[in-house]
C-alpha cells in the first residue's frame, strides 16, 4: 500500500495517493512511511497546518531521515510565505489568467526507476534516473539512485564519483554515506565496509538501512552472530522491511539451515513480488553435502617395464558450511605388487579468506607405498576480486611419509591468482622434499586452468621437481593437462593426460575420473 501510494504521488493522483497511505495506517498506525506519505499528499494540497504535524512526528522519530527533515522545512517556508504574503481580492479576470501548474515529473521518473531497480533491469533503470539528472541535476536523490545502480552494474568508479557529487551537494548525506558503504561491499574491501558503517552507526544508530549493512558486513565477515542480531533489530524497528529478511534467509543459509532460509526469503518475496534478487535466492537448489570422487589412472612406462595402475575413491561429507570431512581409498599397482592406502582427511573455513586442513594416510603392509603419513596445509586468500581480477591466494602444504627404510618431509608453498573475470587461474608451487639422512631436492609446478564456457573446462602445466617413490627422490619433468566437464549440476566428468621424464625411464599417463554430488 505505501509503495502504491508513493507510485501515485508520482503521477500527481493526490487522492489515490492519499487513500493508500491512509488504508497502509489503519492496520499499521506507526509506520513511519505511511504518515510521511500522507505528510507529503496534504503538503502538496496545499494543507501546511495537517502537514506539518505528520512530517514533525516523522523526522522526530527518525532524526536521520534526511527526506522528512527535508519537507519539515518546506512545509514552515511554505507557512511563512503564505502569512508574509497579502491576499489580493480574487477577481474572476484573475481566476480566468492562473497559469495552469504542470507537475512535475521527477518524482514519478524516481518511482518508475525505483521499480526497474528492484525488477533487476538495470540498464533501464539507469536510463531512467539519467532523465531525471537532467531536468533536476543537484538533486541528492537521484545521485544516489544512480550510484547504487552503477554500482550494481560493476562500474565502481563512477559510483563513487555519484555518491561524492551528492556529498558535495549536502556534505554528510546520510544516503550517499550508505551509498559509500555500498560500494565498498560490492569491492570486497570489507574493512574500509565495515569502517564506514560503523560511522553511520554511531551517528544513527536506528537507521534501517545502516543496521542491514552492518548485518551484510557481519555475513563477510563470517560473524553470523552479529550479523543476525543486526537483521533482526531492523526487522523489528521496521517489521515489512524484505531486506532485513533476505538478510535472515542468508544468516540462516550461511549456518547450513537451508529450509530456514527459504522460508525467509519466501515472506520477504511476499513482500517485493517479483523481485529478481530474491526469486535468484529461491532458484539455488538445496546444498548436495555428500561427494563422491572416483578416479583410476594406466601408465606405460618405456623400456619394457610394463604398466603401472593407480584407482582411488573418495567420499566427503559436509558437517557444516565451514567444515568438510572426508576418506579416501588408494589401490596401487607397481611391478607386480599391490598396495592399498586408505585415508581420512578435515578441512576447515576458519573464516571467508582462511582455511586449512589436516590428512592422514596408512597402508597396511606396504610394498612401495609410505606405511604412514601426516600432512596438513592452509590458504590464505590476500587480494578479493575486483573488475577484471579475481581472487590472489597464498598458500602451502606439508607432509611427512614414512616408508619401510626412510622417510621423507616435503614442504610445498604456491601461489595462484585468477585473471579475466575469474576464468582464468594461474598457480606457481615449489617443492622441496629431504629424507632422514639429509637427502635434499627442490623444484617447481606451472599449471593454467581456464573456464572456457561454464560447463567446460581445461587445465595444463609442466612440472620440473623430485617425485617421492618407494621413498627415493626421483628427479622428474612433466608435462601434463586435462579437461573435465559438468554433465549436470551433480555430476562432472574429468580426462586427463601426463608424460613423466625420469632418468631410467619414460612414463605416459592416462587418467578418467567423475565426481557426483548428492
Amino acid at each position: 500500500l505505501v509503495q502504491l501510494g508513493f507510485a501515485e504521488l508520482g503521477r500527481n493522483n493526490l487522492p489515490a495517493a492519499r487513500d493508500a497511505f491512509s488504508r497502509a495506517l489503519s492496520i499499521a498506525p506507526t509506520y513511519r512511511d505511511a504518515s510521511f506519505g500522507v505528510a507529503e499528499v496534504e503538503f502538496r494540497s496545499g494543507n501546511m497546518d495537517a502537514a506539518l504535524p505528520l512530517a514533525e512526528q516523522v523526522a522526530e522519530v527518525d532524526p536521520a531521515n534526511a527526506d522528512a527533515a527535508k519537507l519539515v522545512d518546506n512545509i514552515r517556508k511554505a507557512k511563512r510565505a503564505a502569512a508574509s504574503k497579502p491576499k489580493p481580492a480574487v477577481t474572476a479576470q484573475a481566476v480566468m489568467k492562473k497559469p495552469h501548474r504542470r507537475p512535475d515529473p521527477v518524482p514519478g521518473l524516481m518511482e518508475e526507476g525505483r521499480r526497474l531497480r528492484q525488477a533487476g533491469r538495470l540498464p533501464e533503470a539507469e536510463k531512467v534516473y539519467r532523465r531525471a539528472l537532467r531536468l533536476a541535476p543537484k538533486d541528492t536523490d537521484i545521485l544516489v539512485a544512480l550510484g547504487l545502480v552503477v554500482g550494481s552494474s560493476q562500474r565502481f568508479d563512477e559510483a563513487g564519483q555519484f555518491f561524492d557529487r551528492a556529498l558535495a551537494i549536502k556534505p554528510g548525506l546520510l544516503d550517499a554515506r550508505l551509498g559509500k558503504v555500498r560500494l565498498a561491499i560490492w569491492q570486497g574491501d570489507t574493512p574500509r565496509a565495515r569502517l564506514a558503517v560503523d560511522g553511520v552507526l554511531a551517528t544513527a544508530p536506528d537507521n534501517v538501512e545502516a543496521l542491514n549493512l552492518d548485518g551484510r558486513i557481519a555475513l563477510l565477515e563470517a560473524d553470523y552472530t552479529r550479523a543476525g542480531q543486526s537483521f533482526r533489530r531492523a526487522l523489528a524497528l521496521e517489521p515489512r522491511n524484505a531486506e532485513a529478511l533476505v538478510g535472515i534467509g542468508d544468516v540462516r543459509r550461511a549456518e547450513g539451515d537451508d529450509e530456514a532460509a527459504r522460508q525467509a526469503y519466501g515472506q520477504a518475496l511476499a513482500i517485493e513480488p517479483g523481485s529478481a534478487d530474491i526469486e535468484q535466492r529461491l532458484s539455488v537448489p538445496p546444498p548436495r553435502k555428500w561427494r563422491l570422487d572416483l578416479g583410476s589412472e594406466v601408465s606405460d612406462l618405456t623400456n619394457g617395464l610394463g604398466d603401472w595402475t593407480d584407482s582411488s575413491a573418495g567420499l566427503a561429507y559436509r558437517l557444516s558450511p565451514r567444515t568438510t570431512i572426508s576418506g579416501h581409498t588408494r589401490l596401487a599397482t607397481r611391478f607386480g605388487h599391490t598396495d592399498l592406502q586408505m585415508e581420512g582427511r578435515i578441512d576447515q573455513a576458519f573464516t571467508p579468506v582462511f582455511s586449512a586442513y589436516a590428512v592422514a594416510a596408512v597402508t597396511p603392509d606396504a610394498d612401495f607405498l609410505a606405511r604412514y603419513s601426516i600432512g596438513a596445509g592452509a590458504s590464505w586468500q590476500v587480494v578479493a576480486p575486483a573488475k577484471a581480477f579475481g581472487p590472489l591466494s597464498l598458500n602451502i602444504d606439508a607432509r611427512y611419509d614414512d616408508f619401510a627404510d626412510t622417510s621423507v618431509t616435503s614442504i610445498q608453498p604456491w601461489i595462484q591468482g585468477y585473471v579475466l573475470d575469474g576464468r582464468l587461474g594461474l598457480s606457481a608451487r615449489w617443492v622441496h622434499a629431504q629424507d632422514d639422512i639429509g637427502t635434499r631436492a627442490d623444484g617447481y609446478v606451472l599449471r593454467a586452468d581456464l573456464a572456457v564456457t561454464p560447463r567446460f573446462n581445461v587445465f595444463a602445466g609442466y612440472a620440473d621437481a623430485p617425485e617421492i617413490d618407494d621413498g627415493a627422490l626421483v628427479p622428474t619433468r612433466t608435462v601434463f593437462g586435462g579437461i573435465s566437464f559438468d554433465v549436470s549440476d551433480p555430476l562432472t566428468l574429468r580426462a586427463s593426460i601426463a608424460h613423466e621424464e625420469r632418468p631410467t625411464f619414460d612414463r605416459n599417463i592416462f587418467g578418467l575420473g567423475l565426481t557426483a554430488r548428492f
